[in-house]
């Protein structure tokens, strides 16, 4: 490290040489601000040397090609700020925008520095992402539904064709359930329905793409003997069904170390927000806010100026 910093001096010392020499009538705490960790000063504002060696570093650059580059844009910064660019639109908020992300680094970092993900921070994500860590034996089923009428006078009719549904698609194989039940004719005041449905748990929970399956159908479905069985008439508050078991699924349960390690980008994250609230529930108690009641209906103008702007 120490090497680094005298090849990065030297490297500056070239750099002060090639360009104006220092005047005689410098103030001796003009040339005491530089040295140490500091590379450059450009009027008021100083460069640390950390600065420079960050954007050769960066940019594969030399010391000295990374100070120019550095001084340049510090030279830039400074006749922009002079001439008030830097409180004017879109800069001003380009630079609000920037610090925040600064402040979003830093509470990431101090979100890392407290560790590896913490045995409860584990379990909290692994009931939030259970399918993937922590899954339970799944099913897979298609079902024939004799839907439930809206007409009580017309339940019993429902009743008998999921009887029917039954008999014709119990003799079916899997492949040709679909069309033994599509098959049955029936009275046009009733709906049938024949769905495969995405594996689920024994108490309902899908286990792809989310939601859930009635209780009483998924208790049904689970209670089939074999791969190819085919149920009785199970009655939910859906109607009349005819459930065949497609395939079984093993349970998939990773192991704590293995979570520990998928879920530590999302620990440091949310440790990163929960820093970042606590932070701005200070600074909300500190500073008196005020939003102009006319506010929102002039963004509303606005927007809507920006959308008309942009119509053909």
């Amino acid at each position: 490290m120490k090497a680094r910093w005298v090849v990065l001096a030297s490297g500056l010392l070239g750099l002060s040489c090639g360009r104006d020499a220092p005047s005689a009538a410098r103030s001796e705490d003009e040339n005491a601000a530089l040295g140490g960790e500091v590379a450059a000063r450009v009027g008021a504002q100083t460069i640390p040397l950390s600065v420079v060696a960050s954007v050769a570093q960066a940019q594969h650059l030399t010391p000295a090609e990374a100070a120019r580059k550095v001084v340049d844009d510090e030279i830039a910064a400074s006749a922009a700020r002079g001439r008030g660019l830097d409180q004017r639109v879109p800069a001003s908020w380009r630079l609000v925008s920037t610090r925040a992300r600064f402040a979003a680094d830093r509470f990431l970092e101090e979100a890392k520095r407290r560790g590896p993900p913490t045995d409860d921070e584990v379990l909290a994500l692994s009931e939030r992402h259970w399918a993937e860590v922590d899954r339970p034996p799944s099913v897979s089923v298609i079902h024939a539904i004799a839907i439930l009428p809206k007409d009580p006078a017309l339940v019993a009719s429902a009743r008998a064709l999921a009887d029917e549904l039954r008999a014709a698609a119990s003799s079916a194989s899997s492949d040709d359930f679909e069309a033994k039940a599509k098959a049955v004719p029936h009275d046009p005041k009733l709906s049938v329905r024949i769905e495969k449905l995405p594996p689920f748990t024994e108490e309902g929970w899908v286990t792809e793409g989310g939601g859930a399956m009635d209780a009483t159908f998924a208790k049904a479905a689970f209670a089939l003997p074999a791969v190819g069985a085919t149920s009785a008439v199970v009655e939910t508050g859906f109607g009349f069904h005819v459930i065949r078991l497609l395939a079984r699924h093993p349970e998939k349960r990773m192991p704590m170390e293995t979570r520990r390690l998928a879920f530590a980008a999302e620990v440091y994250s949310l440790r990163a927000r929960d820093l970042m609230n606590a932070r701005l529930t200070d600074l909300r108690a500190a500073h008196r806010i005020a939003v102009a009641p006319a506010a929102e209906e002039l963004m509303r103008t606005i927007q809507l100026s920006q959308d008309s702007a942009g119509a053909p």
